[in-house]
């Protein structure tokens, strides 16, 4: 009975763990987002703290916030200012002007 309760006291605390961790990597992608006009390198930072936390509490990133950094060398990406969008056919292009790497994700078109 003891261990039973154990489980799920550690279970529920694993759960809030991964909540917070959730708000805090939203609220830096959401900083990135602000500070990058003024502050590149600090948004780079809160980038990297946002991967750190979600692969310390084993949080997957949501594609939107997949699509906000460079998958090789990390940086923060905006559209137009240190990156480029491309669209065709049913994949997204991303290409980085900081390393000058590609990055290809697919897409579904919403009818």
């Amino acid at each position: 009975m003891a261990k039973n309760v154990k489980r799920i006291i550690e279970k529920e605390k694993k759960e809030k763990d991964k909540k917070i961790a959730r708000q805090r990597i939203e609220e830096l992608f959401r900083l990135a987002k602000e500070k990058f006009s003024k502050d590149a390198k600090l948004a780079n930072r809160y980038v990297d703290l946002a991967r750190k936390i979600g692969m310390k509490s084993k949080v997957r990133l949501t594609k939107e916030q997949k699509r906000l950094f460079c998958h090789n060398c990390h940086f923060f990406l905006m559209p137009g200012f240190n990156s480029r969008v491309r669209v065709t056919g049913k994949t997204l292009t991303y290409f980085c002007s900081n390393c000058k790497k590609y990055s290809r994700m697919g897409y579904k078109i919403r009818k």
